[in-house]
């Protein structure tokens, strides 16, 4: 006869089995999600055709966030701004941007349009898409306004 231990280890075992798939799953649902095309359309008044971009500058490491208004910088946050970069040494030259207002030119490209990875190479400067927007901007210049 069987000991009620021995009969209880293969049900212990398909219960973690269970368990794992469960939790293996969970993963790589948070992780599509994490990893979506969770982004939303410019702000109102951007023109993602331009070729010039002025406002507002947060630079946060190699990219920057660049707000239409004043206010909307101070505020922070991700809701009025427009994510982009400067290739490396560009942005090392520019110095410190942060707080500034500025004219980028350079041009926009679709999120979506980048490679595999979760950023987009710029030159040397990686775009991580702060501001959640379907473009980011592809800057070649700044000039300081104020």
């Amino acid at each position: 006869m069987a000991s009620p231990t021995s009969e209880a280890e293969p049900m212990k075992t398909a219960l973690i089995r269970v368990s794992l798939t469960t939790l293996a799953l969970s993963t790589l649902a948070l992780g599509a999600c994490a990893s979506g095309p969770n982004v939303a359309p410019p702000p109102a008044g951007f023109d993602a055709g331009a070729a010039q971009f002025t406002g507002w500058v947060r630079v946060s490491g190699e990219e920057f966030k660049l707000y239409a208004e004043e206010r909307d910088l101070r505020s922070g946050g991700a809701t009025a701004c427009v994510s982009g970069a400067l290739p490396r040494n560009a942005q090392r030259a520019a110095g410190d941007l942060d707080g500034s207002q500025v004219r980028f030119s350079g041009r926009t490209v679709a999120w979506a349009g980048r490679s595999a990875s979760q950023s987009h190479d710029w030159q040397g400067s990686n775009i991580a898409n702060l501001c959640r927007r379907d473009v980011v901007i592809l800057a070649d210049r700044v000039e300081v306004l104020r």
